[in-house]
């Protein structure tokens, strides 16, 4: 423990005899526990205040004039996500999912994205309707095999970001091999070695020393998220062998076999009112390519998506969310309307940055009921005018 008095640390006595690492080790724990604790307070505070604007149907007014549009990524069932490592951040449940859509039916206007592009154009905007968009990233095949269906069933448009080099491949991203090596190393029995080769690993290739609590250690999702968030900024040469260096180490053969959707689906989907856009051809973050790269991934992207014959719509969405100014131009000249961004918030009669889109994300963890859904379409967040 630790004992902090007139702006001075004092370790107390039963951590004097153990070593440096070891004291840093126990820290560490002991934040990791203090996190979940006010983690489970944030979430407890979250539940109560959703239920008393549900109950008042505070949502019915807060986005009046506005268009809120939803981000998803994966809709999975309960046996897919206990059998598959999956970000906490990057799925909604298809049961949760299904109840969503039919919230939004009842209470937004759900427009294509073609369609909000051509009211903003036409400046055709009812400021007594709450407009809403649903999108999906990365063309996940629970998309077609969960998602698809009750959209079809609803009567719901909604667009599909594809990042079309994986589109009916077996490769998988690099996050969620990682994702996967992470919890085969927790599911070990000697869960300390595999810890310590993990470290050793992402020291060699990060730089400097690397070390994860020990609460970390076990909590494969959590270890993931930290190991994915140091390396999204590295090329993507130097994550793929670092990829193959972890499962390497851990003996662990890496998985194959397809997860995102291909060409027959995407055009079945086509014919039943989903749209798509690019994602990028390779899903590498644009920051962190040349400008020469960028127009590649743009045209290239924007090509294969006319050649299929898709129900294409004319945006594009940034790998990660992540541009800047000269990115957001190349995306204009390249021949696209409009792009999405990750950035929180919703939109009015007219975009603030055409270019940069704001979203909100919806995912399980904050999300499940729908109190919490139209708790997090609420805000507090900017909108233009």
């Amino acid at each position: 423990m630790i004992t902090q008095y007139f702006g001075r640390i004092a370790v107390v006595p039963e951590l004097q005899s153990v070593g440096k690492c070891d004291v840093c080790k126990q820290l560490g724990d002991m934040c990791e526990k203090a996190t979940v604790s006010m983690n489970c307070l944030k979430s407890l505070i979250r539940k109560c205040i959703a239920d008393i604007l549900y109950t008042a149907s505070a949502y019915r007014w807060r986005h009046r004039g506005k268009v809120v549009v939803l981000m998803y990524h994966r809709v999975l069932t309960k046996e897919e996500v206990s059998r598959h490592p999956t970000q906490s951040g990057m799925y909604v449940l298809d049961t949760v999912f299904a109840q969503q859509m039919s919230f939004v039916k009842q209470n937004f206007t759900v427009l294509s994205l073609q369609q909000l592009l051509d009211l903003w154009q036409r400046g055709a905007w009812d400021k007594r309707e709450r407009y809403c968009v649903i999108t999906f990233d990365d063309g996940w095949l629970d998309n077609y095999r969960h998602a698809y269906p009750v959209l079809k069933r609803l009567c719901l448009p909604a667009t599909i970001f594809l990042p079309t080099d994986y589109v009916g491949s077996d490769e998988w991203f690099w996050p969620d091999q990682l994702a996967f090596l992470c919890k085969a190393a927790a599911d070990r029995t000697e869960r300390i070695t595999a810890s310590k080769r993990i470290e050793a690993v992402l020291s060699g290739f990060l730089g400097g020393s690397v070390s994860f609590p020990a609460q970390t250690m076990v909590n494969h999702e959590q270890l993931a998220d930290q190991i994915i968030e140091r390396c999204k900024y590295l090329p993507i040469e130097r994550i793929r062998e670092l990829v193959r260096a972890l499962a390497l180490e851990l003996k662990v053969t890496l998985p194959h076999g397809r997860v995102i959707v291909n060409w027959d689906e995407v055009r079945e989907m086509s014919r039943g009112g989903v749209s798509f856009g690019s994602h990028s051809c390779s899903h590498r973050i644009m920051t962190t390519i040349s400008a020469d790269e960028v127009s590649d991934e743009l045209l290239r992207s924007r090509q294969v998506l006319f050649d299929h014959g898709v129900n294409y719509v004319p945006v594009y969405c940034y790998p990660n969310g992540n541009s800047d100014t000269r990115i957001q131009e190349q995306v204009r000249v390249s021949g696209y309307e409009a792009a999405v961004s990750v950035q929180m918030g919703v939109e009015g009669n007219r975009p603030e940055n055409r270019y940069a889109i704001r979203r909100v994300g919806i995912h399980n963890d904050i999300t499940h009921t729908i109190p919490l859904f139209s708790f997090r379409l609420f805000g507090p967040q900017p909108s233009s005018v």
